[in-house]
């Protein structure tokens, strides 16, 4: 019948022919089979009069509207790195050092605010920032605003959370409009756009014939690449289910859309998955093969090629607006972070060249700051007719006051297991310059209070003043055969007793002030006068030891350096601590220091050094402990005491790719060894200990799951659970 329709309809080529819609449903990156389609129909030469899409098929189509080519939105996707797009925090490469140290300890994905209304949450797991930069930097800035003047007149179709309909954009900025069309849940928060808080259109429509009709389509074809179904039974898991009640809802707005549709478009996708953005060259040629699939109608829609061409050259020209010189750079939106603080790192714009590519940097860079959601720009004029850059700043609606928190459970399965809680309150923006107070506190083997108040001393925050006030028990195990005050200087047996012999608690306080540079992104130097005193009380057995920190004032010295791509199981980077403290009573010199190096894809070689030196030390004094297995994995967490160490590492960690387990992903295994010991006043070479330890690892974000074992020569085979932050 449709067959019949369309040739009775094509006889002839005039400006009466039927309209043709195209319909793109979302699908993540099953969407970019949609470039396939639209080459295999331009190889048809059928014309594209009217677009409307939804999700990924927003951006497809939307750019295809705009004029660009098959060829061009495959460079689009090549072009984009799609591990930025998702990801759900700021490039840890541009993080200051002290927020990338922060970052170790506390659930990256998990923040709340303090608010007189109560805690307050994001909306979603990724802010959208990389999303709507790339977007722009695709689309740049377009200055026909009404999408019934592009090339092909376009719809993007979103969600209208608060009157729980769909949401047709028909106006405004493309980029814009294609964010709010791919505010997917739980992925990207929702956006407010046109008045409106909009998230993903496939939610309530994700196949949108009836808006492709309402444009004027005589014929629609649609392009359905939605994911198909999961199979759930009683073995599903909760995260499956509630994933599955979502898609529920999606498939069942596709299934009535594909009624109204006249041609229907289904790509073969096989087990190509919505997040497998790399393969976009598999989506496309399947696409195309989806068209040759359904030959036998749309040949009857082909047009010669005089006519095609005719229709190719009644579309209208978008013109973009890009600035020779960038004359100005404004802000809106901000209303706790200063003006002065935004210039001062974009006043490098003025009087330049438009560069898309620095303009995102300098983006990214703003967003830096952790009280900011996104920021995002566009090309504007001002009254003198000046063309500028106009960035719009997001600050996080649950902030200033933010919660952290953070996990530590630590078992050796010899009745030895160390639970702490921890939680950070972080204030941002207490005046102009971007003061920040910043409150750490850990419950349970280890009671903590550390705050500090630290003051930006310029609108660049290079340089800063910083109060420091620390208060904590950390509550150990003691070994008298390992470590003994009366038998200082004599070696260690080889067959000594490693059964714990009593417990004891290491009580300190600090007090100080520093002033310190944030000398690059990656390295923080601080100096300043601190009081330390630190006391240890047995708990258990009658046994005692005097520390080497004892009431003590003097100056303390620290460097770091990280350059790690990662916080967690990073392939390549530095990561350094060096501290110097010259007190009136002892003097000590610390480090530890580690380089990964990638020597594959899913392979890094691990080189470790740790050592700490301590001067003006009594005999019997304690400072350092070690053991366990983040260093002498044969030996009992922190039952190697000593003033003096040394520990050199080398490893491996490889990621075991050939397994996918679900949230989790693929586990890593993991295997380092260690050389070195812990002494008094006298290092002595001979008395080196050697040893390694191993085990396989699963992580999310930082979050840390770990089993393994561990030797250490002297010590013990022991076996070891981790799970939580900090690791």
């Amino acid at each position: 019948m449709i067959i019949l329709f369309i040739t009775s309809q094509l006889s002839a080529y005039d400006r009466n022919r039927p309209k043709i819609g195209l319909v793109l449903s979302g699908g993540g990156a099953r969407g970019l089979a949609h470039i396939g389609v639209l080459r295999a129909l331009e190889a048809k030469k059928i014309p594209i009069d009217y677009i409307a899409g939804t999700s990924m098929g927003s951006i497809i189509g939307g750019l295809y509207a705009t004029g660009m080519s098959t060829d061009d939105l495959e460079w689009v996707v090549k072009s984009v790195d799609w591990d930025r797009v998702f990801r759900a925090n700021v490039d840890r490469k541009k993080q200051q050092y002290s927020a990338k140290q922060a970052d170790k300890d506390y659930f990256v994905d998990l923040e709340f605010g303090l608010s007189k209304e109560g805690p307050k949450s994001a909306k979603g797991f990724a802010g959208g920032q990389q999303l709507m930069l790339e977007l722009q930097r695709i689309v740049g800035s377009i200055k026909t605003q009404s999408f019934d003047n592009y090339p092909i007149p376009f719809r993007a179709i979103a969600t209208d959370l608060n009157a729980a309909e769909p949401y047709v954009i028909d106006h405004g900025d493309l980029a814009m409009a294609m964010r709010a069309s791919m505010a997917v849940p739980l992925v990207f928060g929702p956006i407010e756009h046109h008045g409106r808080f909009l998230a993903d259109g496939g939610i309530l429509n994700n196949l949108p014939v009836d808006v492709a009709k309402m444009m004027g389509a005589d014929i629609v074809i649609a392009v359905n690449i939605s994911s198909p179904l999961n199979k759930i039974d009683e073995d599903s898991s909760i995260i499956s289910v509630s994933y599955q009640s979502v898609d529920v809802a999606l498939v069942q707005n596709t299934i009535q859309s594909l009624g109204q549709a006249d041609i229907v478009i289904a790509p073969d996708l096989k087990d190509l998955g919505a997040g497998d953005f790399i393969k976009y060259q598999e989506f496309i040629t399947a696409g195309m093969n989806g068209v040759k699939a359904k030959s036998l109608v749309l040949d009857h829609l082909s047009l010669d090629d005089n006519d095609y061409l005719t229709s190719l050259d009644s579309r209208n020209l978008l013109i973009r607006e890009i600035p020779k010189t960038i004359e100005f750079v404004s802000f809106i939106g901000n209303k706790r972070t200063s003006i002065e603080r935004l210039s001062n790192k974009t006043n490098t714009l003025l009087n330049t060249p438009f560069v898309v590519a620095k303009i995102q940097d300098l983006a990214d860079e703003l967003a830096i700051d952790n009280d900011i959601l996104t920021v995002t720009y566009k090309v504007v004029k001002n009254e003198k007719g000046q063309q500028g850059i106009e960035f719009k700043v997001q600050e996080k609606n649950w902030g200033p006051d933010y919660l952290k928190f953070g996990l530590k459970v630590a078992d050796d399965f010899d009745s030895n297991t160390r639970v702490s809680l921890l939680a950070r309150h972080h204030r941002y923006n207490i005046n102009s310059k971007g003061g920040e107070w910043i409150n750490d506190i850990s419950i349970g083997s280890i009671l903590q209070w550390k705050s500090e108040l630290n003051q930006p001393i310029d609108f660049a925050d290079k340089y800063f003043l910083s109060a420091n006030l620390l208060m904590s028990k950390d509550s150990r195990r003691f070994y008298g055969n390992i470590f003994n005050p009366s038998l200082i200087g004599q070696n260690i047996d080889d067959d000594f007793d490693i059964q714990p012999t009593g417990e004891y608690d290491i009580k300190d306080f600090r007090f100080g002030i520093d002033v310190g540079a944030n000398l690059t992104e990656n390295s923080e130097l601080r100096t300043g006068l601190w009081f330390m005193d630190q006391n240890v009380a047995s708990v258990i057995n009658k046994s005692t030891f005097d520390t080497a920190i004892n009431s003590t004032f003097g100056l303390r010295f620290r460097y770091g350096l990280d350059t790690l791509n990662k916080s967690i199981y990073a392939r390549s980077g530095i990561d350094l601590h060096t501290e110097i403290g010259i007190f009136n009573k002892v003097q000590w010199l610390n480090f530890d220091i580690f380089q990964r190096f990638e020597i594959s894809d899913n392979t890094a070689i691990h080189l470790g050094f740790q050592g700490d030196f301590v001067n003006d030390a009594n005999d019997g004094e304690i400072l350092f402990a070690y053991g366990g297995l983040d260093n002498f994995a044969g030996y009992p967490q922190h039952s190697l005491l000593g003033l003096n160490a040394i520990v050199m590492e080398i490893g491996a960690f490889t990621e075991l790719d050939k397994i996918n387990l679900p949230v989790f992903g693929s586990p890593k295994f993991i295997m380092k060894g260690h050389f070195g010991n812990v002494w008094q006043h006298h290092i002595k070479f001979e008395d080196m200990i050697y040893g390694y330890s191993a085990g396989i690892s699963l992580d999310v974000a930082n979050t840390v799951l770990f089993l393994g074992s561990g030797y250490s020569d002297g010590g013990d085979f022991r076996f070891y659970l981790r799970l939580g932050t900090g690791f």
